[in-house]
């Protein structure tokens, strides 16, 4: 939800920071460098959540390589 969130305030900045033809210069530029920043942060955010999904991941490949061995093991014994 967080990084939705600050997508969306990215987006929203740039809108705002595109729109308005009579904003000065300066303001632009505050506008642009708070883009940056929530860049960054969204950037750092994004790492933490693929760097866990990742593990997840690989613990449930583990997880689904035991049951198809032990699936194996019962059936041959079966047989």
């Amino acid at each position: 939800m967080k990084h939705i969130k600050f997508l969306l305030a990215v987006a929203l900045v740039s809108v705002i920071a595109i729109s308005c033809k009579e904003t000065k210069k300066e303001e632009v530029k505050e506008a642009v460098e708070v883009v940056e920043e929530t860049a960054v942060e969204v950037k750092e955010e994004v790492e933490v959540v693929v760097d866990s999904l990742a593990t997840t991941v690989e613990e449930a490949a583990v997880e689904v390589k035991e049951v198809v061995k032990e699936a194996k093991e019962v059936i041959e014994a079966v047989k």
